[in-house]
């Protein structure tokens, strides 16, 4: 299947008003019209809008008296505060004034005549940290070379339950060099969880370094490894104290 375009058909009451308000506000063109229909297209990514009067023939029997609600139009975009001050100088309804959610999410939304909500988002870029803790539910090591001299290898799977700003369970295989005086690891760990609000999957990869008392650790999130809400994470994650995961993030397209 080759889709070249997408198309959301709205039945609406009054397909002029509408229409004027796409055009106007959100910078439509009007592409074909007739009596009770109207489509409208932009330049750019933007979804293509087919109105339809209600009650218009051309629909199902049983569509015909349906009108656009319980749905919202979200587009995306930059510099969404000037967006905001320009609908509202050219008399836009702001139904819900510019708020940033938890996870980097800025929004408002305005309601055209017909009830029609359209909402504009801009994705943050900022940088956040947040300290998780968690706690182990389980852990299977299994030894894979014991030399009579030098470290022990072993391959442990570590099951975690997280709390707090990340909400959810990791499982991580973790490879470990055991010595006397020296040890080191290096794990991949999947997480499904909600990430201040934001709910998918995504994957670090992270180890450590211990040299007597002197220790390090150091982690990432694997590029593109966001699912779901999370699609987009990137950064880095360390275990520098015990039970408690830092992880520094952004989100990005």
């Amino acid at each position: 299947m080759n889709i070249a375009t997408t198309t959301i058909s709205l039945t609406v009451d009054d397909v002029a008003a509408s229409r004027d308000f796409l055009t106007t506000h959100f910078g439509y063109a009007q592409a074909r019209a007739a009596d009770g229909f109207a489509s409208l297209t932009r330049d750019d990514a933007a979804v293509d809008i087919v109105l339809l009067r209600r009650g218009t023939e051309v629909l199902p029997e049983d569509q015909r008296d349906q009108r656009a609600t319980g749905q919202i139009l979200a587009f995306t975009v930059t510099g969404i505060e000037a967006e905001q001050e320009r609908m509202r100088a050219a008399g836009a309804d702001i139904t819900v004034p510019l708020r940033e959610e938890p996870w980097g999410e800025k929004l408002f939304q305005v309601t055209d005549p017909n009830g029609i909500v359209l909402q504009l988002v801009e994705w943050s870029t900022a940088t956040r940290t947040i300290q998780a803790e968690f706690e182990i539910d389980s852990w299977d090591e299994v030894p894979y070379e014991e030399p009579s001299e030098g470290p022990k290898l072993t391959k442990i799977v570590i099951r975690k339950t997280y709390r707090g700003a990340l909400e959810g369970t990791g499982v991580a295989e973790v490879l470990t060099a055991q010595g006397a005086a020296g040890a080191g690891y290096v794990a991949s760990e999947r997480i499904d969880a909600t990430l201040e609000g934001r709910r998918g999957t995504f994957v670090i990869q992270h180890g450590g370094l211990a040299d007597g008392d002197d220790q390090s650790t150091f982690g990432t999130v694997v590029p593109h490894s966001g699912t779901a809400d999370l699609a987009g994470l990137s950064g880095h994650a360390t275990e520098a104290a015990h039970g408690v995961l830092t992880l520094v993030y952004t989100f990005g397209a």
